[in-house]
């Protein structure tokens, strides 16, 4: 693989462009995709197995304090906020895209007004430590927003061409809630699964009470093992057996966790990688028929194990994080300083997919292709610095909390202009919480979409902004201007004198 540099003649802008790869539809990091199937089809099978007996015993038993009245209250209502929260959503990014300097900057100062604030009730409190913690930040966020002041408007900019994409292929955004109502899907999978390991599972500690090894039982409170279970597949009766060795059990549990960060992370790549492809053809091709259904069909197919293979990894690194923070909580220093260590390498392999499978949606590389060409790209045009820039993730976590504040607020009213059918127990608390969640949890799947959108929009400008001048004349000015005045040195790069 190599970077092709060429001048082009009739703009003076120099493009750099990875060579596409021979096999550009074939299927990539084939072991990968199918690991992660057989992977599947094993949590499946141990939701079957074990999983669904133990919801089949709990069938019928009542397990809320509320009545089939109330629950179909809340039900109702959380239908409502899904809608609710949907259309605040719609008018908030409108809003950040049409005022996208503005929003920006009110965000910043948001951040530097909130650490006065929390400063100013720890002074109150007579906290010392916390009031100058919090004058501490106050401090950092003045002096980040003076740094990245010039780059306000390379951030709005990157946001409007985004909104721009997607708005155009609008198709985009049903299908981003398919794709996460797979995930939920996933989840639940994987909590009944979880169940039946749990039980299966039970920890070693001798229970006096129960019968010795060999003895017939019919749950594991019968045996002093805390294990029933066949002996071999040739026995119709379960007998206690051996305690479970505590090494076993932590495996299972640390396999099990691997397998619900894969399956999440999987998922959530997958909408990264269509979004992506999604934005390069337009940015290209400008208007362009199925581009949504290409882009995700390639996702599905050809490019899965490079999406299977970069969230493995990050998959591997989480689950490492969550036992060294397991045993940070035990007292352990270790798993403290274990848990820093991992949690710093999971966000940079984050961060680095994110960017690689944008590579893998735009050319068809291989993962590890995919990755020597983003790093590749950002060392030659000098953007190292560049895409350390959050302003507008920044602005999209603000707009998320807003709709969720707004939503709970709602919920929060209604628990009070409706007494006939809130008055149960804890419905000004219940509402409230519900509005909050599905106000945060609705808008998440759109400004995700955004997201990576803007990120590959940063991409196919950094490698040729001239592709983009002949599809879509204005946004490219608009681009150019913002990125002259926020990154001028940079720009040398793309018109050189």
């Amino acid at each position: 693989m190599s970077v092709h540099v060429a001048q082009a003649p009739t703009t003076g802008i120099q493009v750099i462009k990875p060579d596409p790869p021979a096999d550009a539809n074939a299927w990539k990091d084939v072991p990968f995709a199918v690991l992660f199937g057989a992977h599947v089809i094993a949590i499946i099978v141990v939701m079957i197995v074990l999983g669904l007996p133990l919801l089949t015993a709990f069938n019928g038993l009542s397990v809320t304090e509320y009545d089939s009245s109330d629950m179909k209250t809340i039900v109702a209502f959380s239908g409502c906020m899904a809608v609710v929260a949907s259309l605040v959503a719609y008018a908030l990014v409108n809003v950040v895209v049409a005022y996208a300097k503005d929003v920006i900057t009110i965000v910043l100062w948001t951040n530097f007004t909130l650490c006065i604030v929390f400063a100013a009730v720890a002074i109150a409190a007579k906290v010392a430590i916390l009031a100058a913690i919090f004058i501490l930040c106050a401090l950092l966020n003045l002096c980040y927003n003076r740094m990245v002041r010039s780059r306000i408007p390379f951030a709005a900019a990157n946001l409007h061409v985004a909104a721009a994409a997607v708005k155009e292929h609008w198709s985009i955004f049903p299908l981003a809630f398919i794709i996460m109502a797979f995930q939920v899907v996933w989840i639940f999978i994987w909590c009944v699964a979880l169940i039946g390991v749990v039980v299966k599972l039970q920890d070693s500690t001798e229970n006096p009470k129960g019968n010795t090894v060999g003895y017939p039982c019919r749950n594991n409170a019968d045996c002093k093992s805390n294990n029933c279970g066949y002996f071999d597949s040739s026995v119709s009766q379960t007998t206690c057996l051996d305690p479970t060795p505590r090494g076993a059990i932590i495996l299972n549990y640390a396999l099990m966790l691997l397998s619900l960060y894969w399956g999440v992370t999987v998922i959530k790549n997958v909408l990264h990688t269509t979004v992506a492809g999604v934005v390069a053809t337009w940015w290209t091709a400008g208007d362009s028929r199925e581009v949504i259904k290409g882009s995700f069909r390639r996702a599905m197919t050809t490019s899965f194990g490079s999406i299977c293979l970069g969230s493995l990894i990050v998959a591997i690194l989480r689950t490492l994080e969550s036992i060294a923070n397991s045993s940070k909580k035990d007292g352990s220093v270790a798993g403290c300083i274990a848990e820093c260590i991992l949690s710093f390498m999971r966000s940079i392999v984050e961060y680095f997919n994110r960017w690689a499978f944008i590579y893998v949606a735009m050319y068809g590389f291989r993962f590890t292709q995919a990755g020597k060409c983003a790093s590749g790209l950002f060392k030659q045009r000098g953007l190292s610095a560049v895409v350390n820039d959050d302003l507008v993730g920044q602005t999209l976590a603000f707009v998320s909390l807003i709709c969720g504040l707004i939503c709970g607020i709602l919920g929060l009213v209604y628990s009070y202009i409706d007494p006939k059918h809130t008055s149960f127990t804890s419905a000004e608390v219940l509402f409230p919480i519900i509005g909050l969640a599905f106000g945060i949890g609705v808008t998440v799947i759109p400004l995700g979409v955004i997201d990576s959108a803007v990120a590959t929009v940063f991409v196919c400008f950094a490698e040729d902004p001239a592709s983009f001048g002949r599809t879509h004349a204005a946004l490219h000015n608009d681009m150019v201007a913002a990125w002259r005045l926020a990154h001028p040195d940079i720009m040398l790069a793309f018109y050189p004198a």
